[in-house]
């Protein structure tokens, strides 16, 4: 692996989950039903005491919050990654939910996603899969292949298949939940991070931090045409992470701004044709915002702040 990539990554560390709940973001993981729900929302506000959090999944009642463990390193096997259950008004339930005493450990989970009654968690080079009720690992599948590979965020494209972005590879899959097997849907984008799918599952979305890990740029796929040819939307550039389609069509990603030297963070809005349409204000400045995603009513963004070790809660209108 290149030592740029290599530095980059352990000081940037993009993707990574870990997790309090600050308030005020949308996580990339999309395109599917895991913002279904009955959240009424929670009050715009932040939640600290993760572990450098990466991303937030609404799973019907409950949320989700991916810690990356100890150290901000997205490609370190050291099992002390876990996800962080809330309740639907952002109250920490069980501070490691996941994995349960007697399962695998996670070694650096990230992006999530929510279907058929599991939480899917990308962890470095697997995806791993957990029952909501008993928060039991029941699903597993691993990346083949021997070059390095940094498994990201997931979308849900139907109820038999996932979407996964590898940002060393720049390569965007097909998973398919029955064979676990891995499909490659594009090997075109560089830093692949933040993923959604939108409803008619024609269309996903993708959000490049770049192949060095210095800036990337937004992608859109169509996903009808193998294999599926990445094209630039607008002129959408930075250190890319998390990506939310919102109700009103618009895309909000998140950028970390600073790499070398961290500063403040920023999600902003833009139209499908990459045009910007505004910005999220957030309560304070976020260090490392990540894999953000909406809340079960619509109004908020669940905003992990990596490096902050912070949750946000924050108000979209």
């Amino acid at each position: 692996m290149d030592d740029m990539v290599i530095r980059g990554l352990r000081r940037f560390g993009i993707g990574i989950g870990a997790a309090v709940l600050l308030a005020a973001t949308a996580t990339g993981c999309s395109g599917g039903d895991e913002h279904a729900g009955h959240d009424q929302g929670a009050a715009p506000g932040v939640l600290q005491g993760f572990s450098h959090p990466e991303s937030v999944l609404v799973a019907g009642d409950s949320w989700f919050v991916s810690n990356v463990g100890a150290a901000q390193d997205p490609t370190a096997e050291d099992g002390d990654g876990f996800l962080t259950k809330l309740d639907r008004a952002g109250k920490v339930t069980a501070q490691k939910a996941i994995p349960r005493s007697g399962d695998a450990p996670l070694n650096a989970p990230k992006g999530m996603a929510y279907s058929d009654n599991k939480v899917f968690v990308a962890d470095i080079d697997r995806i791993v899969g957990y029952d909501v009720d008993s928060l039991g690992q029941v699903f597993e599948a691993k990346v083949e292949g021997e070059a390095p590979t940094l498994l990201n965020d997931i979308a849900v494209l139907d109820a038999k298949t996932l979407l996964v972005t590898d940002s060393l590879r720049g390569s965007v899959y097909k998973l398919d939940l029955e064979s676990k097997r891995f499909a490659t849907l594009s090997t075109a984008v560089p830093g692949a991070n933040g993923i959604v799918a939108d409803s008619s599952g024609k269309t996903a979305y993708v959000a490049g931090i770049g192949a060095d890990f210095q800036g990337g740029d937004l992608f859109v796929l169509d996903l009808t045409r193998a294999p599926a040819q990445p094209k630039k939307v607008g002129a959408v550039h930075g250190l890319l992470d998390g990506l939310a389609l919102l109700p009103d069509g618009n895309l909000a990603v998140s950028d970390w701004v600073g790499l070398a030297t961290p500063a403040p963070g920023t999600i902003k809005i833009y139209r499908p044709d990459g045009t910007e349409a505004g910005a999220v204000k957030f309560p304070e400045n976020l260090i490392g915002p990540a894999d953000f995603t909406v809340d079960g009513s619509g109004k908020n963004l669940l905003v992990p702040a990596m490096v902050d070790n912070k949750v946000a809660v924050v108000a979209l209108g």
